[in-house]
Formats: C-alpha cells, sequence, structure tokens
C-alpha cells in the first residue's frame, strides 16, 4: 500500500492529476456515446455525465491551484459584496427543488420520473453548496 496523505504530501496532488485522468476519458467517452446514440434518453443522461466530468475537471484543478499556486482565501469584504446575491440565488435554488418536487409527485412515467429525481437531486446538492457559504459566512462572522 502506498504512502497516506499524513505521510506524503505529494499524495492529494497525484491523486488529484490521476482523477483529472479519469474525468478527461469520461469527457471522450460519453461525448462518443452521444455520437453514436440517436436515442434522446441516452444523449441527456450522457450529457449530464459530460458535463459533471468537466465540471469536476475544473473542481480538481481549482484544488490543485489552492494546493500549489496560491490558496484558497475570502475576506469578510469579498463575501458581504456578494452576500445578498447569494441570498437571493438560495431562495432560487429552493423554489426550484420545490417545482421539481410537485413535478415529481405529478408524474407516473419511469424515465420521466429518473430525470426528475436526477433534477431534484442537483438543485439540493447546489442548496448545500450554498449552505457551507453560509457556514463559512459565519465562520468569518460568528455573530452574523
Amino acid at each position: 500500500m502506498g504512502p497516506t496523505l499524513a505521510e506524503d504530501p505529494r499524495a492529494l496532488p497525484n491523486i488529484l492529476r490521476n482523477w483529472q485522468t479519469l474525468e478527461t476519458a469520461s469527457i471522450e467517452n460519453t461525448t462518443r456515446i452521444i455520437e453514436k446514440s440517436q436515442n434522446p434518453l441516452i444523449k441527456i443522461v450522457m450529457e449530464i455525465i459530460r458535463r459533471d466530468s468537466e465540471t469536476h475537471y475544473k473542481v480538481q484543478q481549482a484544488l490543485l491551484d489552492s494546493l500549489e499556486v496560491k490558496a484558497f482565501s475570502l475576506t469578510p469584504e469579498e463575501l458581504a459584496a456578494v452576500w445578498d446575491s447569494i441570498e437571493t440565488h438560495a431562495e432560487l435554488e429552493q423554489k426550484t427543488i420545490d417545482m421539481a418536487t410537485e413535478a415529481l409527485r405529478n408524474c407516473r412515467l419511469l424515465a420521466q420520473r429518473q430525470l426528475l429525481t436526477y433534477l431534484i437531486d442537483d438543485e439540493k446538492k447546489h442548496d448545500r453548496l450554498l449552505s457551507q457559504l453560509e457556514a463559512f459566512k459565519h465562520s468569518l462572522h460568528p455573530y452574523a
């Protein structure tokens, strides 16, 4: 077994680079599947996966950059400058979750239910990310 992260500070960057290689392969593979298929369900599922892989690659690169180029930083002033917009967006995300949940309740078709469930899960993920920003805000301003 290889060294753990605690033993080797290069482990995380190496893992992230290897992971990026897999994401690149996923992007290429899903693109080929999209080109081969005429089925709209297969195409949309592969497009979702491809875009997620593209985003994963970007996040992995941001992590690498934060480790090797410049660490993440966020000042209270930077957060305050956009906080009202973030709160507005959080309200929009909650509305989309409510709407998608209502759509799911009114849908009996399997493929459509699966895609609606995907959308709900993704909207909940967005809500969770915004909640993490709020937690970060509270760590900067414990009484905010």
